[in-house]
């Protein structure tokens, strides 16, 4: 005597869980040259911006470790020199970061300003 097996009932699907809305949107369409996507989509603002934190970090550890150390100790100039060096590279890190972003967010309004808006 065996059991019989019965069909169970279809569970449900995604389409039954979710209820889809479509929005009316405007396509843009820009006018870019090869130069100017590389301009908008390097990252190399952001790396500046980043090696920037990371040398003002630095330059503030070697500062505090000059202050620590005494006036005769041999160290004390290798932390002066290495605390100079990280000041500087972080101004032109800085600079640089700083420069390349606004130049890529002028770029950017500037084609928002050309673009062409195109129906959907």
């Amino acid at each position: 005597m065996g059991t019989k097996l019965t069909k169970g009932e279809p569970s449900p699907t995604l389409a039954d869980a979710t209820e889809m809305i479509w929005h009316k949107t405007t396509i843009r369409m820009y006018g870019i040259s090869d130069a100017q996507l590389e301009e908008l989509t390097a990252g190399y603002n952001s790396l500046h911006l980043v090696f920037f934190g990371i040398c003002i970090g630095a330059a503030i550890t070697l500062i505090i470790a000059f202050m620590q150390t005494a006036p005769t100790a041999v160290e004390r100039p290798y932390y002066f020199a290495t605390m100079v060096a990280m000041v500087v590279l972080s101004a032109v890190c800085g600079v640089n970061g700083i420069g390349n972003y606004v130049k890529a967010n002028d770029r950017k309004k500037k084609l928002y300003q050309e673009s062409i808006p195109i129906e959907k």
